[in-house]
């Protein structure tokens, strides 16, 4: 029994630092991508976006990669199997269970796709509301 928990555990932590080495690479690929690209940007771009607008996005995004992702992404591979894991045993346990399984992936489909626009949305408004704030503090600088 023993021997099950520290197999599970090492599995475990594996997994976890698997995910970790994984974001921290993409993390820095996406950051010298974006470099690069507003380094090579035409002075038109600039021209018509304000720099606390281009601050705003470039600093969310590192933040959002750098603080939530790994967290999130964790909790989500221990979610996804767990949910497998339970779906598998339940329909091994009583096959009918199927049906209703359908019913409620399409629900969930069709809810993620609603959320998704409004996800999208609200990311827009909060570039947009915070904008002047970083152009101030650019100015300041």
């Amino acid at each position: 029994m023993i021997i099950l928990i520290a197999i599970s555990f090492t599995v475990a932590i594996l997994r976890e630092l698997t995910i970790f080495n994984i974001l921290i690479r993409s993390t820095t690929n996406i950051h010298k991508e974006m470099a690069r690209r507003i380094v090579r940007a035409k002075v038109v771009f600039f021209d018509s976006n304000p720099i606390g607008r281009i601050l705003t996005r470039f600093s969310k995004d590192m933040a959002v990669l750098d603080l939530i992702v790994p967290s999130t992404s964790v909790l989500v591979s221990y979610g996804i199997f767990r949910t497998i894991s339970v779906t598998v045993a339940l329909c091994i346990i009583n096959y009918w269970l199927l049906i209703p399984l359908l019913f409620v992936l399409i629900y969930f489909i069709y809810v993620m796709k609603r959320a998704s626009q409004a996800m999208v949305e609200a990311q827009r408004l909060d570039s947009i509301v915070r904008g002047p704030i970083h152009s101030l503090f650019a100015m300041v600088v």
